[in-house]
């Protein structure tokens, strides 16, 4: 039904890669969340307040938590169509992120306080009333969270937004929350156990993990998370239709939120080909233009030509990591033009245990190569080896993405 109200409003099939379709998808996820969970607060209020029931009033305030995270949502996403400016270049979009963290908050502050009603309800228990009206309350809640789910998971993998696959992720455990609370009541009514109280707390700590959850995933993307990889392939591929290019190097996806991207990447490729390379370069900017809607930065940089002083340096330097006893290694080793100097540049491959030695590595490299030459410049790039790097590409274009 929300893909259909998408058709109608675009006046036909909408082009989901499309930044105007995205917005729309979820600016139609947030509305639709608002309307739901304001239904569904009410109903459970009502229903809780009739019934003397901690737990259903619980599950209700979650609700209305829930609505207010959508509020928050939906005014992150208007504030994120706002373009560039002389303020802020690179536009608003990571805004909807600054409202994801203070909507998280939100929502743990919320359930720390419902705990502190439940503790109350177990310490001074009141029977709840059961009729079949709380009942039907509970199912239909669970059906409605569950319908959510759905499109708030759908409408995530289309906008690529962190909020909606956190709000799709809160719509399960409301839905297991409720679900609680439809269990302890149905055994209330037939054993006379007095397990409200308990069932609240169990739903307040529902709504403070989904919160807790919910700010660290946003907070993840703050920080910078890897690029989806499918995105770094096309990347890759468009590069490699161009064989002048020789390698390609330190590429990255800047990530500035709701669709918008700034890719950096260095191509190397040999003197002789400097006109196809500028050209190549050209092109691909275009492409990636086309096919992401985004700005593109490409350095080129000249190779040397020169095997036996390139496997002579890599020699000098691998002399100094035997020093380590062969936890660290050195990967894409070359040589770059740079006027009356000539760069050095590889990757350094070390384990965690000699991060704090990093710095001391590296000095120690670029002293023993500078015994052959002054004019030797090094750019080294330090790695934390892991178990992923083991699955790096060993091609000539190797991945080496960020996320910013």
């Amino acid at each position: 039904m929300m893909a259909q109200l998408i058709k109608l409003y675009f006046k036909g099939k909408a082009n989901i890669s499309d930044v105007a379709v995205k917005r729309a998808y979820a600016s139609l996820s947030s509305v639709a969340g608002i309307i739901l969970n304001l239904l569904l607060c009410t109903a459970k209020i009502v229903t809780g307040l009739f019934s003397r029931s901690v737990a259903i009033s619980a599950d209700g305030f979650n609700n209305l938590s829930d609505a207010g995270i959508s509020l928050m949502t939906l005014l992150g996403f208007q504030i994120a169509r706002y373009g560039r400016g002389s303020t802020h270049p690179f536009g608003h979009g990571r805004f909807e992120w600054i409202m994801g963290i203070f909507a998280s908050l939100a929502v743990v502050l919320m359930g720390g306080q419902l705990i502190h009603t439940a503790v109350q309800s177990i310490v001074n228990p009141q029977k709840p009333l059961f009729s079949v009206a709380t009942v039907i309350v509970l199912v239909l809640s669970i059906l409605v969270k569950a319908y959510m789910y759905f499109y708030n998971r759908q409408f995530a993998k289309v906008t690529n937004s962190e909020t909606l696959k956190a709000t799709a992720a809160d719509c399960i455990s409301d839905a297991a929350a409720t679900g609680a609370v439809l269990l302890s009541t149905v055994i209330g009514h037939i054993t006379g156990w007095q397990i409200d109280g308990y069932c609240g707390a169990v739903v307040s700590g529902f709504i403070v993990i989904a919160g807790i959850k919910s700010l660290w995933e946003v907070l993840g993307r703050v920080m910078g998370q890897a690029t989806d990889q499918s995105m770094i392939d096309d990347v890759l591929r468009t590069v490699e239709a161009y064989p002048e290019i020789a390698a390609v190097q330190n590429l990255m996806v800047h990530d500035y939120g709701f669709g918008y991207f700034v890719i950096s990447l260095r191509v190397e490729g040999y003197r002789k080909d400097s006109e196809q390379l500028y050209n190549a370069i050209h092109e691909i900017s275009c492409t990636l233009y086309k096919q992401f809607h985004c700005d593109c930065f490409i350095q080129a940089d000249y190779l040397i030509d020169d095997d036996v002083l390139t496997a002579h340096l890599q020699d000098k330097a691998e002399i100094v990591l035997q020093r380590y006893g062969g936890k660290v290694s050195i990967d894409h080793f070359r040589l770059l033009e740079s006027g009356r100097y000539t760069t050095i540049a590889f990757d350094l491959l070390y384990p965690a245990e000699l991060q704090k030695s990093e710095e001391v590595i590296c000095q120690e490299i670029e002293k023993e190569l500078k015994t052959d030459n002054l004019q030797y410049r090094t750019i080294i790039k330090s790695i934390l080896r892991r178990e992923r790097y083991g699955s790096h590409r060993r091609n000539k274009f190797k991945n080496q993405e960020d996320n910013q």
